[in-house]
C-alpha cells in the first residue's frame, strides 16, 4: 500500500469505525468528524524516518497527526515514542494498531499525536458528560493515564 492509499484507507476507516455510534448513543472520538471536516488532521509517513517524520507534527496548524509506521516493530515504535515524549512534554503519542483499542481496532500500525493541553481540554469536557460510563475501567485508565 502506498502513502495515499494509506490516507484514503484511513479517512474511510474514521468515517466507518470512529465516528459511528457506540451502543451508549457516543460516537468512538466524539471529535473526529470535526477534525476530519476542517481539515485538521495531518498524515505523516513515518515508515523510513522514524523520529525524524514524527517531528513534522505541525501543531500550529493541525489537532492531530496520524504517523503511519507500516511494518515497523510496534514495540521498537513506542521506544522511540518514549524518548520524543520526553524531548516534547506537551505532545501525547499514542499507538494504534490492529490489536490495541476497546471500541474499534485499525487496520494498520499508526502513532497519533496530540497537543497535550488539547487533549485535556477535550476529556475534561467530556467528564462533564456520560462518555466515559461505557468505558471499562482498566481501559480508561490505560488511555488517560499520562
Amino acid at each position: 500500500m502506498n502513502f495515499q492509499t494509506f490516507q484514503d484507507k484511513f479517512v474511510e476507516w474514521i468515517i466507518s469505525d470512529v465516528e459511528a455510534k457506540k451502543i451508549d448513543g457516543f460516537p468512538v472520538c466524539p471529535f473526529a468528524r470535526k477534525a476530519r471536516l476542517t481539515n485538521k488532521i495531518q498524515f505523516l509517513d513515518c515508515r523510513d524516518n522514524l523520529k525524524s517524520d514524527y517531528q513534522a507534527f505541525d501543531k500550529s496548524v493541525y489537532e492531530i497527526a496520524i504517523a503511519w509506521v507500516g511494518d515497523q516493530n510496534i514495540n521498537d515504535v513506542q521506544i522511540i515514542l518514549d524518548d520524543l515524549s520526553k524531548e516534547n512534554p506537551d505532545l501525547l503519542y499514542f499507538t494504534s494498531t490492529p490489536e490495541s483499542g476497546h471500541f474499534v481496532q485499525n487496520f494498520t500500525n499508526c502513532v497519533f499525536i496530540q497537543l497535550k493541553s488539547d487533549i485535556m481540554n477535550k476529556r475534561s469536557f467530556l467528564h462533564t458528560t456520560s462518555y466515559y460510563n461505557s468505558w471499562p475501567k482498566d481501559y480508561y485508565e490505560s488511555i488517560t493515564k499520562l
